[in-house]
């Protein structure tokens, strides 16, 4: 098998860390170091968005308070999904088109997994010429 036909599923990051809208941006900066991430996925009455390391830092610049800003304020809604059983190169293909580096990974059983280009980076690095190529390409 080509490693871009990889199912998503066997590549992504699971569990996810979740957290409701309305969580402080301070617990969530916390939580992000604590467990080491780079991202969390915010839930939502209206679906799921995503929040970043990156996001807390322009909001911090922006001027927010990380005591009570809720996250649900700084996070990225609608998040960009993909099915489990998408092959690689459509994920690469969709972070491409949409300048993005996380895809929620979306429509299974037991809950939420997050695709981000380091994870893709990793498992095809044995095929990196052509990653890079496809990246470029964007």
């Amino acid at each position: 098998m080509n490693s871009l036909d990889t199912p998503v599923e066997q590549v992504m990051t699971k569990p996810v860390k979740a957290v409701d809208r309305e969580l402080a941006v301070r617990d969530v900066s916390k939580l992000l170091a604590t467990e080491a991430v780079g991202s969390v996925v915010v839930e939502t009455e209206y679906g799921r968005g995503l929040l970043t390391k990156t996001d807390i830092i322009d909001g911090l610049r922006a001027g927010i308070d990380p005591d009570t800003t809720p996250v649900g304020d700084l996070m990225t809604t609608p998040v960009k999904t993909i099915d489990p059983g998408a092959p690689l190169e459509e994920a690469i293909d969709t972070m491409v088109e949409h300048g993005i580096k996380r895809l929620v990974v979306d429509g299974q059983a037991d809950g939420v997994g997050i695709l981000t280009t380091t994870d893709v980076m990793q498992e095809l690095s044995p095929d990196l010429d052509r990653v890079v190529e496809m990246f470029a390409e964007g």
